[in-house]
């Protein structure tokens, strides 16, 4: 009982969290955006078994993001590491970021039992809606054994 009570607390601080996060202007950059994915990765996948690597550049420009935008992009970003932990049963998840000529591009991989065909439930297209709300794009590729990568696409202004 005293364990269910820690991990709802727990889970409450870091639903509140988010919310001071996601409302806080001063939040609203690339770089800010990156800053908090990379603490967040790795503040989720603590107490579990999966190690998180992050692959992310020193310092993203400044450049000014939407709430709305960031909002999106964090939600989606949130479901691939759900997926990730609840279904993969991976030993490691890597998060990459890289700035290009075209935009942001963000990938979610892990060393899983991956799946072929398309797995039950909401998770994958929300995500996919969500990123084509920011002007953006989400591919999602896994085969069984392989693991799966999913890789998001988005405009850097």
């Amino acid at each position: 009982m005293t364990r269910q009570i820690r991990v709802r607390s727990r889970e409450m601080v870091s639903a509140l969290n988010e919310i001071v996060w996601a409302v806080n202007p001063r939040n609203d950059s690339l770089n800010e955006l990156f800053g908090y994915f990379g603490n967040f990765a790795e503040e989720f996948f603590r107490a579990g078994d999966i190690r998180c690597r992050l692959d992310f550049p020193d310092q993203f420009p400044d450049v000014p993001l939407a709430s709305e935008t960031r909002h999106n992009l964090f939600l989606a970003f949130k479901e691939a590491l759900n997926n990730a932990a609840k279904h993969s049963r991976a030993s490691e998840v890597r998060v990459r970021a890289q700035l290009g000529e075209s935009g942001v591009v963000l990938a979610i991989e892990d060393n899983g039992r991956g799946f072929s065909g398309g797995p039950a439930g909401n998770g994958l297209a929300n995500m996919r809606q969500r990123l084509e709300r920011v002007g953006g794009s989400c591919e999602i590729r896994s085969d069984p054994g392989q693991g799966t990568r999913v890789t998001f696409r988005f405009p850097a202004a």
